[in-house]
């Protein structure tokens, strides 16, 4: 077939191609460069920066703040005053009981003053029922405050509550945790709600901003602008962020209806989320502007793209289309030429070539593939064909001399199992069956086997089966071969304490299955003569026994998955089969 070159350069797609592009690029080069004049990247940044400064230098300050008071907690909740009023106040006489309670009265003072977050300190003795603090001195029963901080005690340490939109911090009595001892007392600070929402206002200085303290449960916030909803959106966004692992920086949210900058940084020490929210009209100004220039861009580029892509899909595509039209053709089985392109560039050539090569295609399959196709299955059919006479050989032998023995309950027995036995192998045409039909199966052979030699003398132990491997899908006959070989090769002489296990393992999405026995004829000789015959991969060779199991699982399956043989540590052969896990289900990864 002769090809017709083009008769001028330009006709050529690659001329067209550059035309195309420069006619895209230059405007939007042009534009491009007035945008990055007037900086509008550049501010955004820095705004940015300086939002997230503002929230990094709160969150510290309040970080600082909580840790001096945590400490303050820490620090008298092993005062000897508390502990001499909670645990010997019965020995104490009036005036040392008086003094007592004065001196703590002055040390939860000092914990209100050290603050201005602090609203009031207090102390709740349980072993007396009563509490002190800096706004009641002391009652005759426990404030109801002591709800708000009362599961303390199920923390190693002080924590942060939340309770009737009051937030506390509080520390239990160190020893209160020890086996066999009461709940003692727990001292707790109530912090100023409104101090602190005060002080959230000056994050930020925009219009239509604010910021917010969230706590990581979102059961409870602070806000120091904003609404319910915006506060619930804000949450969701925290949530999202704690799925990707990325617990602090800035980012942009749609906040009630409208797009928002926000900064964003957790604490994990108190485990709560700072968030700072400003619209991004407030921040960048007069930038609006320059935003005009971008829309009026994206319009012109828009018709550019439009006007460009029709020229495009009738130079380009259209052809382009036709021949992955063509492939799919060929890849649903209909390998026909394609009709030759109008136009005399280059895809008249891959048009040509297309078609010349589904004419050697066709020639290919043919000859080859076809061929390979028959004698890998004629070559299947006769390994599988071979397996079942071979059983049963020995099953007839094995009936015939039950009955030469009256031994009519044996007989009987094992017609059952026989029946069984046949049925699977008769019961449908599918070259394929479920795994556990395969280990089912092989435990009919073992009860057969077990008529011909007793329980005591030969002990057949099956492992379960792994995790969703039950209806995967194997070769017939590929586990039982193997009990048989055991049987007749490795322990048919053995008079007592024979044992063959038959364990199921996945690891790495491959399932392995091994066949071990003990028995004690298996030579090195003869050990390393069938790793030989496993490695070769002659075609004149028999196929019986391991290496038809092996053939036949290469075939289904690939070249690295088959059968493996070693001495096992019973110190008889250990059989082991590796087939790819072909299940929806996934399974532990353990090692053999």
């Amino acid at each position: 077939m002769s090809i017709r070159r083009p008769r001028q350069w330009r006709l050529t797609i690659f001329p067209k191609l550059i035309i195309a592009f420069l006619l895209v690029i230059a405007p939007i080069y042009v534009i491009g460069l007035q945008m990055n004049r007037l900086g509008e990247s550049s501010v955004r940044e820095e705004l940015s920066k300086s939002l997230k400064s503002k929230v990094d230098f709160y969150l510290n300050s309040l970080e600082v703040e909580n840790e001096r008071m945590m400490s303050l907690l820490q620090r008298y909740v092993v005062d000897k005053d508390v502990q001499h009023l909670a645990f010997i106040s019965n020995t104490m006489t009036i005036g040392e009981w008086s003094e007592a309670v004065l001196r703590i009265q002055d040390k939860l003072e000092v914990i209100k003053g050290s603050s201005l977050y602090v609203k009031s300190a207090s102390a709740h003795i349980l072993t007396l029922k009563r509490t002190l603090s800096t706004e009641k001195s002391i009652s005759d029963t426990l404030d109801e405050e002591y709800e708000a901080v009362a599961s303390v005690y199920e923390r190693k340490g002080p924590g942060i509550f939340y309770w009737k939109d009051r937030l506390f911090l509080a520390v239990a009595y160190p020893g209160s945790d020890l086996p066999g001892m009461q709940e003692t007392f727990v001292l707790s600070i109530e912090l100023n709600l409104e101090t602190l929402e005060q002080s959230l206002l000056t994050i930020t200085d925009y219009d239509n901003s604010g910021a917010m303290l969230i706590n990581s449960e979102r059961n409870w916030s602070l806000k120091g602008n904003g609404n319910a909803e915006m506060v619930t959106e804000l949450a969701h966004f925290l949530d999202e962020r704690t799925e990707l692992e990325t617990r602090e920086g800035i980012s942009q949210v749609s906040l009630d209806g409208s797009l928002h900058l926000v900064a964003f940084k957790h604490s994990p020490t108190f485990g709560y989320d700072l968030v700072a929210y400003v619209p991004p009209e407030q921040m960048l100004g007069s930038i609006e502007k320059y935003r005009n220039l971008l829309w009026m861009l994206s319009f012109i580029s828009l018709a550019i793209v439009v006007a460009y892509s029709y020229w495009l899909y009738r130079l380009i595509r259209k052809p382009l289309y036709k021949m992955i039209s063509g492939f799919r053709k060929v890849e649903a089985g209909l390998m026909e030429p394609m009709v030759l392109p109008k136009s005399n560039d280059e895809f008249m050539y891959l048009f040509q070539r297309f078609n010349m090569m589904m004419d050697k295609l066709k020639v290919l399959i043919h000859e080859v593939y076809e061929q390979k196709i028959r004698a890998q299955s004629s070559e299947l059919k006769q390994l599988q064909s071979q397996i079942n006479p071979h059983f049963l050989y020995n099953t007839y032998f094995i009936l015939y001399r039950l009955a030469k023995m009256n031994d009519n309950d044996s007989v009987v027995r094992f017609s059952q199992h026989l029946g069984e036995y046949f049925q699977y192998i008769t019961r449908n045409a599918s070259d394929d069956v479920p795994l556990e039909a395969e280990i089912r199966h092989s435990r009919t052979y073992v009860e057969i086997q077990n008529i011909r030699f007793a329980k005591s003398r030969i002990e057949v132990d099956f492992g379960e089966l792994p995790e969703g491997c039950k209806d995967m899908k194997v070769p017939r006959l590929i586990v039982q071969p193997f009990i048989e070989n055991a049987y007749q090769y490795g322990l048919e002489s053995r008079r007592k304490d024979g044992r063959i296990i038959v364990a199921m393992v996945l690891s790495n999405d491959n399932l392995f299955i091994s066949v071990e026995d003990n028995g004690e004829k298996l030579k090195d000789a003869d050990l390393l003569k069938l790793e030989g015959d496993l490695a070769e991969k002659g075609k004149d060779m028999e196929f019986t026994g391991v290496l038809n199991v092996h053939r036949r699982l290469q075939i289904r399956f690939g070249a690295e998955y088959g059968v493996s043989v070693k001495r096992g540590e019973m110190g008889g052969m250990r059989v082991t089969l590796k087939l790819p896990f072909e299940s929806s289900g996934k399974g532990n990864n353990n090692e053999i």
